[in-house]
């Protein structure tokens, strides 16, 4: 569907993505985490009553990406998805491309802080955790 392709904002079309696929509002903004730390969300989806109804990190990284850099986003995602841990709420962290690094299963820690690891292609993976629209 999306691999390949070259996209001038790719967080803005992870927006859309999860705009069109679950009909809520999808927004960066600023949220406070459990540790009180005040993060800039890649993106809140909000309902018609503006209850959170999702937190997603959006990465553009992809196997083209230096192995360094994939590391240092993936441990940057780890923090901060990791401070709304406990909320009701799903979370993703969203890459162009996922690849295996060598020595962490990304995929683990993430399910770990109960978030989940998803390129642009398994994005549905993530939209299917979301409550539906009432």
């Amino acid at each position: 569907m999306c691999r390949g392709v070259e996209y001038d904002d790719f967080e803005q079309h992870v927006r859309d993505i999860l705009t069109e696929a679950t009909g809520y509002t999808c927004e960066k903004q600023f949220e406070v985490g459990k540790s009180g730390n005040r993060w800039k969300v890649d993106c809140v989806l909000l309902d018609e009553h503006d209850l959170r109804k999702g937190y997603v990190e959006v990465k553009e990284t992809s196997r083209s990406s230096n192995k360094s850099t994939y590391i240092n986003h993936m441990r940057r995602a780890y923090a901060e998805m990791g401070d709304f841990r406990d909320m009701e709420v799903p979370k993703a962290v969203v890459v162009a491309e996922k690849w295996d690094s060598g020595r962490m299963d990304w995929d683990a820690m993430m399910d770990s802080i109960d978030c989940m690891l998803v390129d642009i292609d398994e994005i549905e993976r993530f939209v299917a955790e979301i409550d539906p629209r009432e």
